[in-house]
């Protein structure tokens, strides 16, 4: 009886130095674990801010990149390098007052901005700082973090060289058959008249040559009392607002035609 007691004091006393191993172990990697996520936690907070302020700034001196010398208007004057990392330094400072910067190495004058700069007409604000988890019960190494915030400056565009060029401009109708490189061609300017059918069938225009029936608005045989035509044309029609013998005429730039070919009376 008193061997069994002694066996089951054994028994309790190796669960309990077993309980003691598995806390000694879990319980270090388990604080460890913690103490990472609150670090990680923490310099995302901080790069946040960062990036936040990098932002600001940016769009900020993009808005005065316009502004020349003798601007007396501009708050920072010419926007320049130096510009650049002093105005997005005074930004960050004031985005950090009252954060807690326990894990920035040198806190808020360990951040670097010296990377920071105006070139092709781009704002480009970069910050770098070394951190280092606080609170760890064991030697850690600091990591670089760097954040950026950029933006064009407001300063217009200035179009390609070739794109300077005018380029050619031609006046086409809705048919579309050529181009025309003048308004007055008389294929744009005509003057409709109106004269019997057998007098068109003798009559010829300013060219010499003879007239015959229009194919959009008369048939094949077709001969009505009146036809009209113009002075320029070939085709005499029965329907004064047929589109043979108006006219709605568009500019246009030369390349947007140039499957058509040029009017032999006004560009020939």
């Amino acid at each position: 009886m008193k061997q069994k007691k002694q066996k089951k004091e054994v028994r309790v006393l190796r669960q309990k130095a077993s309980l003691t191993v598995e806390c000694a172990v879990v319980l270090p990697l388990f604080f460890f674990a913690v103490v990472i996520l609150a670090g990680l936690l923490d310099s995302y907070r901080i790069t946040t801010v960062i990036q936040s302020a990098l932002c600001e700034s940016a769009k900020e001196l993009g808005m005065y990149a316009y502004c020349q010398e003798d601007d007396t208007q501009s708050p920072v004057g010419t926007v320049s390098n130096a510009v650049c990392q002093i105005y997005a330094k005074r930004k960050v400072q004031e985005k950090l007052t009252g954060e807690a910067l326990l894990g920035v190495v040198g806190g808020v004058h360990g951040i670097n901005l010296a990377q920071s700069v105006y070139e092709n007409g781009r704002i480009s604000l970069k910050a770098s700082f070394f951190y280092q988890a606080p609170f760890t019960p064991f030697q850690t190494f600091p990591v670089r973090l760097q954040v950026k915030g950029q933006a064009r400056a407001w300063i217009g565009y200035t179009p390609k060289e070739e794109l300077l060029q005018e380029e050619e401009m031609v006046y086409v109708t809705d048919w579309k058959s050529v181009y025309h490189t003048s308004a007055s061609c008389s294929h744009l300017k005509i003057s409709v008249q109106g004269m019997s059918y057998s007098h068109a069938e003798q009559k010829k225009n300013i060219y010499g040559e003879k007239y015959h029936s229009c194919e959009r608005c008369m048939e094949t045989g077709e001969k009505p009392t009146t036809v009209y035509v113009t002075s320029t044309g070939n085709r005499y029609h029965k329907d004064k607002e047929c589109g043979g013998l108006t006219r709605h005429v568009k500019l246009v730039k030369k390349s947007q035609v140039k499957h058509l070919n040029v009017c032999d009376r006004c560009g020939g």
